[in-house]
Parts: C-alpha cells; sequence; structure tokens
C-alpha cells in the first residue's frame, strides 16, 4: 500500500469551523514536493541575482578628460637601405655589369644614424574607469580604467647623417664629393590606447593622491625628410675612380640628389607610470592634477626614395632591382601633465 501523508482540512458544519483530516496518496505528495522545491529554487535564484544586482550598482564607474602638455625626449634615427651605389647604378654607369659585385647577390647598402633634439606639445584625452567594492560598500582602493589620448609633437628639424658602412658614395663619405646629406624629422602624431590599473591612497580631506600603471599601444604617425646632394664638379667625384668609363660616371653622378618626404607609420606598443591627485568638487565631480612618463617601443617604417641619383628608386632600366629604405626610431619616451576632470554618477 502507497504510504499517505494527513492533512488537516477545514470544513464547515453548521455554521462551525470543524478539522478532518485529508488524505494525500504518493503521487499528490510528490506533486507537493515538487513545487515546494521549484518555490525553493525560485527563491535562491533572484536571492543570487539581487546579489549581483547590488554589486553592479556599488560599483564606482566614472569618466573623464584631461588636458596637458609633453615634453618628448629627442629621437634618435637609424637608417639603411638596399642600394649598391652609384658605380652599380645603370642609370649612371651603363658598364655597370664589369664591375666586381654589381650582379651579385643584393647586400645591405647604406646605414646612417641622426639624432635630433625634444620638442614639447599639448596633449588631450578622455578615460572611463571603474572601482569594485571589496565587501559590503567598502570601495577598493584599486581602481581599473580604459584611456585615450592624442599628441601631435613638432620638431620640425633637420641634422646631419653619420654614415655607417655601406656600398654608395654617400657611406663613404668621400672628402668633397657629398656636399650635404641630413635627415629631417617633421612630426610626430600618436593615437594612444591604455589600460591603466590605480591605487588611491588614504584621502586627505577632499584631496585623494594615486599611483598607477598602464599598458597599450599608440598608432603613430612620423613626418620623415631625407635630402643629400653630390658636388656639381665631375673632379670631385671620387667613387669613380679606376673605372675604364670613369669620366662618364662622374659627369653623370655630379649634381645628382637623393630626396624622401613621406608620412610614414608603425603601430608601437607603450608604458606609463603614472601619479596625481584628485579634489573632490562635490559627491560626483572632482577636478586632478596629473603626471606621467611614457615610453615607447621602436617605431619603424619605410619606403622608397623620391629620387635616388635624380632619378628612380631604382638601380636598373627595366626596373628589376627597386631600392628601399627602413628608418627605426628609438628613445620615443613623454613626460606629461595634466588637468583631469572627473564625473562619477
Amino acid at each position: 500500500m502507497l504510504a499517505a501523508v494527513h492533512v488537516d482540512e477545514r470544513v464547515q458544519l453548521g455554521g462551525v469551523d470543524v478539522r478532518e483530516p485529508l488524505v494525500l496518496e504518493g503521487h499528490e505528495r510528490k506533486m507537493l514536493a515538487g513545487h515546494a522545491m521549484r518555490t525553493t529554487h525560485t527563491s535562491l535564484v533572484a536571492a543570487v541575482g539581487l546579489m549581483l544586482v547590488a554589486g553592479v550598482a556599488q560599483a564606482q564607474f566614472y569618466v573623464g578628460g584631461n588636458v596637458g602638455a609633453v615634453a618628448a625626449s629627442g629621437p634618435e634615427l637609424e637608417g639603411h637601405d638596399n642600394d649598391r651605389g652609384g658605380v652599380c647604378d645603370e642609370f649612371i654607369n651603363p658598364l655597370f655589369a664589369d664591375v666586381p659585385g654589381c650582379t651579385a647577390p643584393r647586400r645591405p647598402g647604406d646605414s646612417w644614424m641622426t639624432e635630433f633634439d625634444g620638442a614639447t606639445s599639448v596633449f588631450a584625452g578622455a578615460a572611463a574607469g571603474y572601482r569594485l567594492p571589496v565587501r559590503g560598500t567598502r570601495a577598493s582602493r584599486f581602481r581599473l580604467e580604459m584611456e585615450y589620448f592624442h599628441r601631435t609633437t613638432a620638431f620640425d628639424a633637420s641634422a646631419d647623417v653619420r654614415f655607417g658602412a655601406g656600398a654608395s658614395e654617400f657611406a663613404a663619405d668621400n672628402a668633397g664629393e657629398v656636399v650635404l646629406a641630413e635627415d629631417r624629422l617633421g612630426s610626430i602624431a600618436g593615437h594612444n590606447v591604455f589600460g591603466n590599473v590605480y591605487w588611491d591612497f588614504t584621502s586627505r580631506g577632499r584631496f585623494t593622491p594615486y599611483v598607477g600603471i598602464g599598458v597599450g599601444v599608440a598608432f603613430t604617425e612620423a613626418g620623415y625628410g631625407a635630402l643629400g646632394l653630390l658636388n656639381n664638379d665631375p673632379a670631385r667625384i671620387a667613387s669613380a675612380a679606376d673605372l675604364p668609363n670613369a669620366d662618364e660616371v662622374r659627369r653623370n653622378l655630379a649634381g645628382t640628389v637623393v630626396s624622401e618626404q613621406a608620412n610614414l607609420k608603425d603601430t608601437v606598443r607603450g608604458y606609463q607610470v603614472l601619479f596625481g591627485v584628485d579634489y573632490a568638487l562635490d559627491e560626483s565631480m572632482s577636478l586632478g592634477v596629473k603626471g606621467r612618463w611614457v615610453g615607447f617601443d621602436s617605431f619603424s617604417s619605410g619606403g622608397a626614395w623620391d629620387l635616388l641619383r635624380s632619378h628612380a628608386s631604382e638601380l636598373r632600366l627595366d626596373g628589376s632591382e627597386p631600392v628601399a629604405y627602413e628608418i627605426k626610431l628609438d628613445n620615443l619616451r613623454l613626460f606629461g601633465a595634466s588637468l583631469e576632470l572627473k564625473y562619477q554618477p
């Protein structure tokens, strides 16, 4: 026989409430137990949901904007190309094939270095972040933040290059042959996106000092220019000596120009250290002063010369040996200070 459960049921007898036992069979008892379990599960889910909502509600989200100035350190430029030099240039020397090495496998050509002075500029940015509670409603001292800032630093400077070992008349640095050899750095512009972590110190009244670190990327563009000029006097073109057609090569090389003007692009990694202090204007707004040191990995980019010895960036008339250059910028560092306004809803 199935077990039974007794439940009191209230009935009316002559206007008087009387309790009598109500017998539930086994399947009815299972239905009652299932209903109780569903009710308990629903209550548990609701409780967890309320806890999650409460946690999000307690999270201290904020947005901010800042504007300030940066001092950029002087970039160090290192360049190289795959030029073979004027004596291997078919535009300059029709008998290039008779010169040893001119038809051998390509090797690195010129290499050079240039140093520039630092410069200053303004920058502006925006950020969004939050601070989650540690327990209850007590706020953590840690903040997480996504930050964007943009800067365009105008160096607008030219500097003489120092040549290393290479194949061309410029790298050879023959006395009197090279009249001018310089690089030019225009502006360096960067769209910077960083993820930052901050530690807020104990507030001193309305003041809250903090420190932080960040990592990110910088979508960078650099204005690069180059100008090289050989002596107009064929007699000063020493790199053509000992060639059977030396006079022809000297005439063709004399007065020629190497030039370039380009906006080069690269995406580089960045790292920053931040510090500052915020002053609470009211419960939602704060105004602060922020300092930062930012360092970037090497910038690397390149292209073809606008002019190579006054002709296209090629060694052969049929275009079979193009000449390309690549430059690398190092010592890319920023020191900045800014005013920052934060709003916490």
